[in-house]
């Protein structure tokens, strides 16, 4: 259920399918965190339809509507940048 035509705001550019399965086994392995980036905040948001996955037994997600994630401390859209957490 994977669709390689749809735009995922947490990736900071759009990746390749290839890719962003690399980066999601990285993610799950290393833990980090999702921040604006602009002031790092982490209190962002995203319009999104997940649909579910009964293969692999979690939300994927369908569509964010080619909006881009919001910070809701500078209040404007942002570009996502993952931080490692400790």
């Amino acid at each position: 259920m994977t669709h390689h035509l749809l735009f995922n705001p947490f990736h900071s550019k759009q990746e390749n399918h290839e890719r962003a399965q690399d980066t999601r086994r990285h993610v799950l392995s290393t833990r980090t965190t999702p921040v604006c980036g602009h002031c790092r905040s982490d209190d962002i948001t995203s319009q999104a339809t997940v649909q579910w996955s009964n293969e692999k037994q979690e939300w994927e997600l369908a569509s964010t509507f080619a909006q881009p994630a919001h910070c809701n401390t500078c209040n404007k859209p942002t570009e996502i940048v993952w931080l490692p957490l400790n």
